[in-house]
């Protein structure tokens, strides 16, 4: 049986998540996404730790199913397809500024970090929708952005 501080720390984990992936997919405010991100990565490897040997067992896995799916996504508004692509261009224009595209690649590298804990921990069918796609569109459709 997990403690309550873990159970909170698997939600806050899912919403950091969740949000940085809302950030990174809208193509904007990347330092913020690349906070969320690393915030969301730390609070799940130090879960993972935690849980060490334990994370295997059947009946921790169920726990942690049932926890994870009581987490449901707060709603928020994607721009539109144009406002999307117009941040995309600005984000081309600032091409010379390294910042912007570190801080994208980072948050990338975070959330596929965080995926990958999810992972290991039995838990990627509970991961945020907005993280299976932000993981998509940084593996598979990297160059396209």
């Amino acid at each position: 049986m997990l403690p309550n501080g873990d159970l909170a720390r698997l939600s806050l984990a899912l919403e950091y998540a969740d949000l940085a992936s809302a950030l990174y997919l809208a193509g904007g405010s990347d330092e913020a996404a690349r906070l969320l991100a690393a915030a969301a990565e730390q609070q799940l490897g130090d879960l993972y730790r935690l849980l060490g040997d334990q994370v295997q067992s059947e009946a921790l896995q169920d726990q942690l199913r049932r926890i994870a799916l009581r987490y449901s996504a707060p709603s928020y508004e994607m721009r539109s397809h144009a406002q999307a692509r117009g941040s995309q261009q600005a984000l081309a224009r600032l091409d010379g500024l390294a910042l912007p595209q570190k801080a994208r690649e980072s948050t990338a590298s975070f959330l596929r970090a965080a995926w990958f804990l999810l992972e290991s921990m039995g838990l990627e069918v509970v991961a945020p929708q907005r993280l299976h796609q932000a993981i998509e569109r940084s593996t598979i459709h990297a160059d396209e952005a």
